[in-house]
Formats: C-alpha cells, structure tokens, sequence
C-alpha cells in the first residue's frame, strides 16, 4: 500500500505537518497514513522539576498515555474527515526512542515517505519532532519531506533543485522519483550557485555539466539556472521566492546543499532557512 508516516507530537508545527500530508495524500493517491507517537521515557520523565525533584507518581504516566491515546483517536478521525474516500488511517504507539521507533515502522510498514514537520529561525512550537529532524533525516533509508511551520499545501508547479556540479551522478536519484500524473506540467528548476561566475564564459568542462543535466533529466521538463550570490543560502532562498517554488528537492552525498548551506550540518538549511517542503531523496 502506499503509505505516509508521520510522527506526531500534537505540537502546532506537527499537526500542521498533518494536515498538509491530507493534501498531498489526496493529490498523490495514497492508500494509507500511519500515525507514530512514541512514550518513550528518559530518566528525567521519571523527575518533576522542583526542589525535592520528586518522582513522577505511575499513575500521572498512566493519565499522560490515556490523554494521548484520545489525541491520537481525535486526530485520525481529523484526517478521515478531510482526507479521500477509502484513505487508511493507523495510529501506532511505542515505547521506543522516537529514531529507533521510526526505523522499526519503516522496516515493518515500508512507507514511501516520511513527514516531518520543522520549526524555523522566526518560530518555535516546542516541538519534539521539529527538534530531531536532522537525526531522522539522516538515518531514514526512505525519502523524507519536511514541512516548515505554517506552510499551506500548494500544488507544486515549480521544483527547485539545487545542484554541485561536483556530484552529478546524484542526478540519478530523480529516476527513483518517477513522475506522478500531477507533474506531467511541472518544471525542475536546477540551480548552480557560483560566485565565480563561470557560467558567463562557459568553457569545455561547463558545457558538459549541463549536457549531462540535460541527459538525465530528458524525461522532466526543466531548466538550468545560475545564481552569482556568494552565499549558498541566500543564493537559493532568494532564487526560491523569485520563482515561486513549491518544493525543494535535495540530492543526497557530502556535497548536496543541505550540507554545503552552513559547511557543518543540515539543521540550519532545513530547520532554519528552508520557506518551502524540502523532500530529501535516498
């Protein structure tokens, strides 16, 4: 069955990430949307944060699982309500820490993607999910897509994907993506950020980079843009907001933008800076 995951935390950014899953279920014809929470509990749930640093009573823990027992109820009886007819919703608890208990539902479930949704630089909801998006997007072996918060599901007409010229081969990861009916009118918009401008005098080695864009992305309909911003981040950002992107695509290796963004991690390209869904393929 195709499905979805999403874990949730019934934070305002995850149940957001909820509800734009509705709509892209909806547009991609997804049979189900499985529903993750996890209870896992460190040694400091166990602590109340006071003086005496006094135990949690086992009945307090016992009410915290009954209250979300019922959010999670309420919440795929949300999704039934707005998603298509026929749409399966599961909820699933576990004990497990929130990476572990992802890996096992990927591994048992065999989800296509994985939804995530991320807090950024201007706003925080507190979320435990927004705060391990970087962990789970690294460990997941399927794609993952994060939804900013507050992000409105949009039809995707315009995909921006960043490339280095460095790492052309992970052009072939977009084969994986095969494409869906919806994007039969949609562009890929591939962007080169090159302060040094090289692309206004291409020599032999240029030419080929975007010969070999063009082969192997001959089945998509796109394009090949450059951007002489000195920073990557700014570089793309801007690019993404002149063009009216609806979705960021992220090759994967060492040299992808969500790496080369900040020089050290992907926390501020995804959880900071990205204004649009970030699918990251493997």
């Amino acid at each position: 069955m195709k499905t979805l995951l999403i874990p949730v935390d019934f934070s305002d950014t995850s149940d957001n990430a909820v509800d734009f899953a509705i709509e892209w279920s909806k547009t991609y014809n997804y049979d189900r949307i499985i529903l993750l929470k996890t209870f896992y509990d460190t040694v400091f749930d166990h602590i109340v944060v006071s003086a005496e640093y006094a135990p949690v009573s086992p009945h307090y823990m016992a009410r915290e699982r009954e209250e979300a027992s019922l959010q999670m109820e309420n919440l795929s009886q949300h999704i039934i309500s707005k998603a298509a007819h026929g749409l399966q919703v599961v909820s699933m608890v576990s004990e497990a820490p929130l990476l572990r208990a992802i890996l096992e539902v990927v591994r048992d479930e065999a989800p296509e993607v994985i939804v995530l949704g991320s807090d950024n630089y201007r706003y925080s909801s507190g979320s435990f999910i927004a705060g391990n998006v970087i962990s789970i997007a690294k460990a997941s072996p399927v794609r993952v897509m994060i939804i900013p918060a507050a992000y409105t599901y949009q039809p995707v007409e315009n995909i921006l994907v960043p490339c280095d010229y460095k790492t052309l081969d992970s052009l072939n990861k977009l084969e994986n993506l095969q494409i869906p009916p919806q994007w039969q009118e949609s562009k890929l918009l591939v962007l080169n950020v090159d302060a040094r401008e090289r692309y206004l005098n291409p020599d032999d080695q240029l030419k080929a980079a975007e010969q070999h864009v063009h082969e192997r992305l001959r089945d998509y309909k796109h394009e090949i843009h450059y951007s002489n911003d000195k920073n990557v981040i700014n570089g793309i950002l801007s690019f993404s907001e002149e063009k009216k992107v609806q979705l960021i695509i992220s090759l994967p290796g060492k040299h992808s933008f969500l790496y080369s963004l900040t020089h050290k991690s992907i926390s501020d390209a995804i959880c900071r800076n990205a204004r649009e869904p970030v699918m990251i393929l493997k």
